[in-house]
């Protein structure tokens, strides 16, 4: 087969995307900002001959519409399309340097016939319409040759709750996101964003042509409180903060849930009374071990206190941080508190006015990250731990600055 160079040209995100080396990737932008051909040409460069892919859609509806004329289209006109057989579903044949590659279309209406052989990628489209099943089961094919395989996904935004933003966009291991507004592919009509904003309200917009993840209906704080602002990625000198505290939520209170998460948080005043935050959320392992991950905290903020929320016998854990802080020679001040006022109030009274002020800086850390999902989600999220250990360590803060002890 005789080699053909070809230059194409892509925007900023789709460029991006495209080199990107983690295993489960995200492209997420507004309605026309070059999701599906992205997807379908990522897929063409990364396939290689002897290997088999995935692409899945939603519905057959959406796969006959635009995931599969979308992928012919783009490999007729490189000149890699080689065959199809059309029932049940499309399998394609593309032609490459050294061979052919299978590209097998599914759909997501039933996640479990996704089940298959193995494959080495795998590529869904519009995949916040999916559910995460889908994902989960695709996933565990991508094994063919005994080698790990890849994931892309490419979908409009459904909200913070969505998996999609769980899966992609929460910090998880080997998972990157790439974002793009509508207006920021050159190939659109020159107004087609504006033309469209004019008919959609703001939130809609946010998501349909920003590629947002937008605000749960009836979440206690707008997304203006959660923009790039709030992000930072390296603590300012330590000479520069007045006081640390790290806020520790063991999930052990009345209130708690299966599946709940031990957080600590960590604030940290500067000088000019902003509050810089990270923290450590972990759903796995035993309270000896959020503690231990509690006074290694400590030790790496030297200067810090600890406060414990103290509900339901919990107080205990106070004297598991002394044990473990003797045991690793390790010192720092812990106290702790029983709450009395419901989780809800405390978190909606205690952060709500600093969160609304712009006085928190979040690190743009896995943590920290699923701390903000968190708030963001707040009511209705189905986790609320990062935000209560925020709560605990905010009011420690204010004892300790408006001359409580400290």
């Amino acid at each position: 087969m005789e080699t053909t160079v070809r230059r194409v040209k892509l925007h900023r995100a789709q460029a991006e995307f495209r080199r990107s080396k983690s295993l489960y990737r995200a492209f997420v932008g507004g309605r026309g900002a070059g999701k599906s051909w992205c997807g379908a040409y990522d897929l063409l460069r990364r396939a290689r001959p002897g290997r088999s892919y995935l692409v899945g859609s939603p519905t057959g509806v959406l796969m006959g519409d635009t995931t599969f004329p979308t992928f012919k289209a783009l490999a007729q006109d490189f000149g890699v399309w080689g065959s199809v057989r059309l029932s049940p579903y499309p399998t394609a044949t593309i032609l490459l340097d050294g061979g052919e590659a299978e590209v097998r279309f599914r759909t997501a209406e039933d996640p479990e016939r996704m089940r298959g052989p193995n494959l080495s990628g795998a590529w869904l489209d519009e995949a916040s319409l999916m559910t995460e099943d889908a994902f989960k089961i695709v996933i565990a094919c991508l094994r063919e040759g005994g080698q790990q395989g890849w994931l892309s996904a490419t979908f409009t935004p459904k909200g913070w709750a969505h998996w999609t933003h769980g899966v992609f966009a929460s910090g998880r291991p080997d998972t990157e996101l790439f974002r793009a507004k509508t207006a920021e592919n050159p190939f659109l009509p020159a107004s087609f964003a504006d033309t469209l904003r004019q008919q959609y309200d703001d939130g809609f917009a946010a998501q349909e042509l920003d590629g947002e993840f937008v605000d749960l209906e009836g979440a206690e704080w707008p997304v203006s409180y959660f923009g790039p602002q709030v992000w930072f990625d390296d603590w300012l000198p330590s000479s520069e903060y007045l006081h640390t505290v790290i806020g520790f939520d063991p999930n052990r209170g009345r209130e708690a849930k299966a599946g709940d998460y031990a957080a600590l948080t960590v604030v940290r005043l500067d000088r000019h009374y902003q509050m810089w935050v990270d923290a450590s959320l972990s759903n796995t392992g035993d309270i000896h071990q959020h503690v231990g991950r509690g006074v290694a905290l400590g030790r790496e903020y030297p200067g810090s206190s600890m406060v414990v929320e103290t509900n339901i016998g919990s107080e205990l854990l106070i004297a598991e941080v002394e044990r473990q802080q003797r045991k690793s020679n390790t010192l720092f001040p812990v106290m702790g508190y029983e709450n009395r006022v419901p989780k809800l109030d405390r978190i909606r009274m205690k952060l709500g006015p600093y969160l609304a002020r712009g006085r928190f800086r979040f690190r743009a850390t896995k943590g920290g990250k699923m701390l903000v999902a968190q708030l963001q989600q707040f009511p209705n999220g189905e986790h609320d731990d990062g935000p209560d250990s925020l709560e605990l360590a905010v009011r420690r803060l204010e004892e300790i600055v408006n001359g409580g002890t400290g």
